[in-house]
């Protein structure tokens, strides 16, 4: 395939304010950065990765989403505000970024009226969840305690950590072409409740919803809660995921 007639990707970048390079003259900068297992998954599996900042304004929502043929709403090390999807913090809840996640929510719901692929990566699995308006547990350990632990560690994300079973009419299900995957898990926040128009489609052992996708009405919105570009080497229903993905953007592009 031609860099031309590959699909471009929209990546939602992470932010961390006021804390740029140690050095002047760029100290104490506002910066934004992505994972390059985001860039490396996305370019094996045949798209050009491009990153969207929560520098973009909401009035150039359309011209970003124009520019790309599918959205990957990625994870971060942040938390969303309860807020968002009408609590109050009742447990632990680390830091929140709110320009990140407002952008997120607006792309999201704006790509699927668009019909533009989405998949959403942990933290963009879960505020896919909230864009259609879903709920969070706000701490797995601390409102869902007979839990298993998923946040891994010292297990370092390349590794697998659990399995988790597909819903055997899910469109995920097709994709990966098995009914138990195993994969890793570094979250303490998870869906609670799904949004309208979302269907369940895999589980943890207990109970956890891991991920989601759009019901029955053909476009491709799927939400996992795992980090399968971690572990895209080594895992084969990762690689599909994301092909899958991008026979979908590609199948965009050429609609346009």
């Amino acid at each position: 395939m031609t860099v031309r007639a590959k699909p471009v990707i929209g990546l939602t970048a992470d932010t961390d304010e006021g804390k740029g390079a140690s050095r002047p003259p760029f100290k104490g900068e506002t910066i934004y950065w992505l994972k390059k297992s985001y860039f490396n998954a996305v370019e094996r599996s045949g798209g050009l990765p491009f990153p969207i900042t929560p520098a973009i304004k909401p009035s150039t929502t359309d011209a970003y989403l124009d520019l790309v043929d599918g959205l990957i709403v990625t994870g971060g090390y942040f938390d969303i505000d309860p807020a968002l999807y009408g609590e109050k913090p009742i447990a632990r809840i680390d830091e929140i970024k709110p320009d990140r996640t407002l952008m997120e929510i607006r792309l999201i719901k704006k790509a699927v009226r668009l019909r533009i692929p989405v998949l959403g990566i942990c933290g963009g699995h879960q505020a896919i969840n909230i864009a259609f308006g879903g709920s969070l547990y706000q701490d797995i350990d601390a409102q869902a305690p007979d839990s298993l632990k998923h946040e891994q560690k010292p297990k370092p994300v390349t590794k697998t950590s659990h399995e988790v079973t597909i819903t055997g009419d899910s469109m995920l299900r097709q994709i990966v072409g098995k009914d138990k995957i195993n994969v890793n898990s570094t979250h303490h926040q998870a869906v609670k409740k799904a949004g309208k128009g979302l269907k369940i489609c895999a589980t943890a052992p207990d109970g956890i919803i891991e991920a989601i996708e759009r019901d029955g009405d053909g476009s491709f919105l799927v939400g996992a809660q795992w980090h399968p570009e971690q572990i895209y080497e080594s895992d084969k229903a990762s690689r599909k995921l994301f092909g899958q993905f991008i026979n979908k953007c590609i199948a965009y592009k050429n609609s346009r």
